[in-house]
């Protein structure tokens, strides 16, 4: 689920960093700004489960939280927090173009955007659904993108994974 969540909130990024077409005139729309959206994203398989949240994007950093996960991504680091589990992975942000696993995307009349996804590492699609996108100026301030110093400073036993 945790690597489901992250290709979608990266595959924001590249929605708005990278691509032709649709994707093109997005990036022209939203370049330099910050958007913030609402999300959501149906998982078919055995049972179909279906995840709500929300994301800022600006540029090539995101937050996401949706799923009982918050994920970070300040454009050099990822980090993935269970808040509830005290749990936390940091991982390179990286290179790879997740626009690759983009499979379809299509702007509906409400604005807002529909398509699907292929999880890399399984034969999982994911459908999802971009809404409420309000684009504002960026900001320099890119504090929303990493984690507060507070989260592991609570007095609470944290794990933390460093997987960079």
């Amino acid at each position: 689920m945790r690597r489901l969540i992250t290709i979608l909130a990266a595959s924001f990024v590249c929605l708005f960093a990278n691509g032709q077409d649709l994707k093109q005139s997005l990036l022209d729309e939203f370049k330099g700004g910050r958007t913030t959206l609402s999300y959501e994203y149906v998982i078919t398989g055995v049972q179909e489960i279906t995840v709500e949240g929300k994301a800022v994007v600006q540029n090539e950093c995101f937050r996401i939280e949706g799923a009982g996960l918050l994920i970070l991504c300040d454009s050099q680091n990822v980090w993935t927090l269970d808040m509830e589990g005290k749990e936390a992975y940091v991982e390179a942000a990286g290179p790879m173009n997740y626009a690759d696993y983009l499979l379809a995307l299509e702007r509906k009349e409400d604005g807002s955007l529909e398509g699907s996804a292929a999880e890399p590492n399984s034969d999982t699609i994911i459908n999802f659904r971009l809404f409420d996108m309000v684009k504002t100026p960026a900001s320099g301030d890119l504090s929303d993108f990493v984690p507060p110093a507070s989260v592991f400073n609570d007095g609470s036993d944290w794990i933390i994974t460093d997987l960079r």
